[in-house]
């Protein structure tokens, strides 16, 4: 528990399912309020409220699509009536519709979710950012493996959260003399999350031999790792890509040239 972040308020685009419910919720257990942003079911984002407030802070789901401005400019304009901002997480994310090959990537598709994985957390900053410029505060963008190693068929969003990767590190360097911490998290191979589902579900299966921790992550773990971010706790955090993967990136050579475990 971080008493540091106990009172503030957090906006977690892309709230209402996985990494992005688990990172509501955990900020909810340190006593942040919290806006659910989600664009899409409408079920899920408002039970992650509801349990978010069963934790006893004030916490509401907000629709809103990510990839359009205006709409991002309109839930912050709502989040500055409810009292201002001290967090921002952006989890929101798209790509694994049409998974392809690079070279075969669809313009259209990529253009949409350019504007999901990239101009949303770029439209969001600047929205939140004379609000957390008022308060000081932290900014954390959900970024992917997929964008510093090849996943097959991960084009779209692997590029996309590259990108996005790059403005961290550029926001980071900007905002940093105006008291607002910004830093990415990169999980690894995370069961229980909507990639999970949408992308290949016997990864988790294929993946887990191969983490010297024995399992893969899990939601909570990337929570947990966006909480200590955000508070007190890392003062000197900026512009950092944390890695969490239980050490599967590590020991990636050892998984290509070693037998496999089953084979041993």
């Amino acid at each position: 528990m971080y008493e540091s972040l106990r009172g503030k308020r957090a906006v977690v685009l892309g709230g209402s399912r996985g990494i992005g419910r688990a990172i509501a919720i955990r900020l909810a257990l340190e006593g942040c309020d919290v806006i659910v942003n989600y664009a899409r079911g409408t079920e899920a984002a408002e039970q992650t409220a509801a349990d978010c407030r069963s934790l006893g802070v004030r916490a509401e789901a907000v629709r809103a699509d990510v990839g359009d401005a205006a709409q991002v400019h309109s839930l912050f304009a709502l989040v500055e009536e409810r009292g201002g901002l001290d967090i921002l997480v952006s989890n929101a994310a798209r790509g694994l519709e049409r998974p392809r090959p690079a070279i075969e990537q669809r313009p259209r598709h990529l253009h949409e979710t350019m504007e999901v994985n990239l101009f949303g957390p770029w439209s969001a900053a600047q929205a939140a950012l004379p609000l957390l410029e008022a308060r000081g505060g932290s900014i954390v963008n959900l970024l992917t493996p997929g964008s510093f190693h090849y996943m097959p068929d991960y084009s779209a969003v692997g590029i996309t959260k590259a990108a996005l990767a790059s403005l961290t590190m550029y926001l980071a360097v900007e905002l940093a003399p105006r008291g607002i911490r910004v830093n990415g998290v990169s999980a690894g191979w995370v069961e229980g999350s909507d990639g999970e589902h949408s992308y290949r579900a016997e990864i988790s299966d294929k993946v887990r031999p191969y983490v010297p921790v024995g399992r893969n992550v899990h939601p909570d773990d990337v929570a947990a790792v966006v909480a200590w971010i955000c508070s007190d706790e890392a003062p000197m955090l900026v512009g950092q890509t944390i890695h969490i993967d239980g050490g599967f990136a590590a020991s990636a050579w050892e998984a290509v040239l070693a037998p496999h475990p089953a084979d041993a």
